[in-house]
């Protein structure tokens, strides 16, 4: 996690080696969107992944086990709140997927990022790491085109009525996400590949 007082994480210990992690938010965004392409399976997951992270293909199952529980759980991390239990982790308060997809809402975010930071994420690939990433993710005022679009997905229709319901609802109906995705499923997706990574390593 981003710290003012601590290096960035670029590296894994392993058996007394240390090992370069390539934790760029690109990488990390392919990661995910990688764990849900129907046309790789398991063990084609496994070693695109590793590659992903480590740049160089798996050689010691057991190494890949360990390093991707501690990865997972990594990008995972958030600021705050990583003690609830029972409770969406970035929803409609919570559970960010089920408000946004990396993918699909890929132009808001990075004409958000270049308003307000003037920052081309596109010429920031293989640079960003996902830690800065995240902070300034979260940082995107109100009035970004990204946030915009948030806002008008949580926007409460239960006191409006006639013309104005009628533009909120197709609103909502444009910008609606493809696939909405509890924290829940996530960290379950997260628990299978685990699952995997051990009966693999086995």
């Amino acid at each position: 996690m981003l710290s003012l007082s601590e290096p960035l994480g670029n590296e894994f210990e392993y058996d007394n080696k240390v090992y370069h992690i390539d934790l760029a938010f690109d990488t990390v965004l392919r990661f995910y969107e990688m764990l849900d392409d129907q046309r790789l399976d398991d063990p084609e997951k496994i070693a695109t992944a590793f590659e992903m992270f480590f740049n160089q293909p798996v050689k010691d199952a057991n190494f890949a086990v360990t390093a991707f529980e501690q990865i997972t759980k990594y990008i995972s991390m958030k600021p705050y709140g990583n003690d609830d239990e029972g409770e969406d982790q970035q929803g409609v308060a919570r559970d960010p997927r089920r408000l946004y997809s990396f993918k699909q809402d890929a132009e808001a975010i990075f004409a958000s990022f270049y308003e307000q930071y003037g920052i081309n994420l596109v010429h920031e690939q293989g640079k960003l790491h996902w830690d800065e990433f995240k902070a300034l993710f979260q940082g995107l005022g109100p009035n970004t085109y990204f946030q915009r679009i948030i806002d008008i997905r949580t926007k409460d229709t239960k006191d409006l009525e006639g013309e104005q319901l009628s533009k909120v609802i197709q609103a909502q109906q444009f910008y609606e996400l493809d696939v909405n995705k509890s924290q829940a499923a996530k960290e379950e997706q997260f628990a299978n590949f685990g699952e995997i990574l051990k009966n693999w390593a086995q």
